[in-house]
């Protein structure tokens, strides 16, 4: 028995080790992401916006609640090009969706508010929409408050892109994707030797981590909603 625990325990030593090697070694965590974003690189042809839609996820309510400074993570890009749209299309609605993540009753909306408003925004322009608290519960909100036959645009990671036009098509909500946050693109035109160059261990088995989270909400999205 104790020979047959030895050797279970190096079978899976050796299959960590593997991993482990898979991972220093190969850029499987870039092209996981490759997938994801592949079909979001160009950006499609819009006018006339009626509704832009930013949804949360680039805002960081605890640090900013720390060091009562404007936090933000690696998804900054969707506040940051929401501005330049909004200065770009003045007519048009701004809605900001979520407020998942909270901090001593600071949410993801809270941070929001705080960089419009730190950016000289007028925020009563911009309608905060705090309660839902994932991407499905996001388009049930927005399907109270916008009308289908708009044009409606919708600013996210371009690796959250697939998962938001699958919820969208789900519920019947029509929208122009506009991703952003865009983490894959050196794979393109065969440029595997700047991949090299900006390898690192630690990124690539995080861009996996979020490539593998992505793929089972996918999965849970087409089989229970």
């Amino acid at each position: 028995y104790f020979f047959f625990k030895k050797k279970i325990f190096k079978i899976f030593l050796n299959i960590i080790i593997v991993i482990f090697l898979v991972f220093c070694t190969l850029p499987v965590g870039y092209y996981a992401f490759d997938y994801l974003e592949k079909d979001f690189i160009n950006q499609e042809k819009f006018q006339n916006i009626d509704n832009i839609i930013v949804l949360s996820g680039s805002e960081n309510p605890a640090l900013t609640n720390i060091t009562k400074k404007i936090n933000l993570n690696n998804s900054s890009e969707r506040l940051i090009e929401a501005t330049k749209l909004i200065r770009n299309n003045l007519n048009s609605n701004i809605l900001f969706l979520g407020g998942a993540s909270e901090y001593n009753n600071i949410n993801e909306s809270d941070v929001a508010k705080n960089y419009f408003e730190n950016i000289g925004f007028d925020i009563q322009n911009v309608r905060f929409i705090a309660t839902s608290k994932n991407t499905i519960e996001n388009f049930k909100d927005l399907k109270n408050v916008i009308d289908n036959d708009q044009n409606n645009l919708i600013i996210t990671s371009a690796f959250h892109m697939k998962r938001t036009i699958i919820i969208s098509k789900k519920l019947g909500i029509n929208f122009i994707p506009y991703p952003v946050d865009h983490r894959s693109m050196m794979l393109k035109d065969n440029k595997i030797i700047e991949v090299y160059k900006d390898f690192d261990i630690a990124k690539n088995i995080s861009m996996f981590n979020i490539f593998f989270r992505e793929i089972l909400a996918i999965l849970a999205v087409k089989i229970f909603l």
